[in-house]
């Protein structure tokens, strides 16, 4: 039979020398280099755990001990162990606490009457695996977890049927004003106010600029600022919720605003230039050509003259209009 070439370090915390002897000769039986340390009681088995050059892929415990028994031993050793897999062993006397045992936290248990080779080694294998999956799953929980409350932007879980919150991070406290337990009592509607239609500079700077829709969000005090809104949607407990993360972006839109109110007036000083400024200039540019054609012998020269000249003077003025109002031109007026 192939034996596993990995190399296990196990403790056995037993009492009875016979029930070690025939666990020695079962691991030793499928595994190649197993590493056992041998504790007869708590005692010892707590100065096995506490030193920390050990590092132990499983423990198996009796549950029956000198020193200690029962829901104390389990949950005692369950705490000196960490993340090592327990593993129960007992004997038919025991099976209700052993099967008990495992809503505690231990990874399995087995029957000493009913112990083989290929039984302990599996039951190993799969004890030491699962108890990863599950360090690695409660490690992932935990980064996301940070990811959510240490994100700086204001990030927000609520259910789509109902649209109450279910989770708001410290950002989105911070940024709204409500307590954790007073944001858990509102609901998106709460702190929302879609006024598109009150503000049609915004709600072109929102078109023009691909800002999606013109929204604002309601602080605890009354307070309104412009957010962009980023959405996913999940299932959690078979229930569709939305995770968003709400980003003030109430600065970006005032500038926007103030460029938009800017091209505004510029389009204005281009329409004077296009249809005020070319009038007068047309007139002189009609003055010129009949100048041309009357020569300076005619009598009606002088009169022409002062057409010429009141034109001029016409478009001097405009033109210094229009100066003036270049130069009050100001970002965030």
């Amino acid at each position: 039979m192939l034996r596993d070439k990995k190399v296990y370090e196990i403790l056995v915390v037993e009492d009875n020398p016979g029930d070690y002897t025939i666990l020695e000769d079962l691991l030793i039986d499928r595994l190649s280099k197993p590493m056992i340390d041998h504790a007869k009681t708590f005692k010892a088995a707590n100065v096995f755990l506490k030193d920390l050059n050990m590092r132990y892929d499983v423990v198996l415990l009796d549950l029956s001990l000198p020193d200690k028994n029962g829901v104390i031993l389990v949950q005692e050793m369950l705490q000196l162990a960490g993340n090592t897999p327990v593993i129960v062993l007992t004997g038919y006397t025991d099976i209700a606490f052993s099967i008990k045992s495992i809503s505690l936290g231990v990874e399995d248990y087995l029957l000493k009457e009913d112990l083989s080779p290929d039984l302990l080694y599996r039951t190993i294998v799969y004890a030491i695996q699962r108890k990863k999956s599950v360090k690695e799953l409660e490690e992932s929980e935990r980064r996301y977890s940070d990811l959510f409350q240490f994100s700086p932007e204001p990030v927000m879980v609520y259910d789509m049927s109902s649209l109450k919150f279910l989770s708001v991070n410290k950002a989105a406290i911070e940024k709204y004003g409500y307590s954790e337990a007073e944001f858990l009592q509102l609901t998106m509607s709460d702190v929302e106010e879609d006024d598109s239609d009150a503000d049609n500079i915004a709600a072109t700077v929102f078109r023009n600029f691909k800002l999606g829709v013109n929204i604002r969000h309601r602080k605890s005090n009354g307070e309104l600022f412009y957010v962009a809104i980023h959405t996913s949607m999940l299932q959690l407990n078979n229930q569709p919720v939305a995770i968003i993360n709400a980003s003030d972006i109430s600065q970006t839109v005032e500038y926007l605003k103030a460029i938009e109110a800017y091209t505004v007036k510029l389009k204005e000083i281009a329409w004077t230039q296009s249809h005020i400024v070319r009038a007068p200039l047309s007139r002189m540019m009609g003055i010129v050509n009949v100048l041309k054609q009357i020569g300076t012998t005619n009598p009606e020269f002088k009169e022409w003259v002062i057409h010429f000249d009141n034109s001029a003077k016409e478009l001097d003025s405009i033109i210094l209009d229009i100066t003036k109002k270049t130069e009050a031109i100001k970002i965030g007026e």
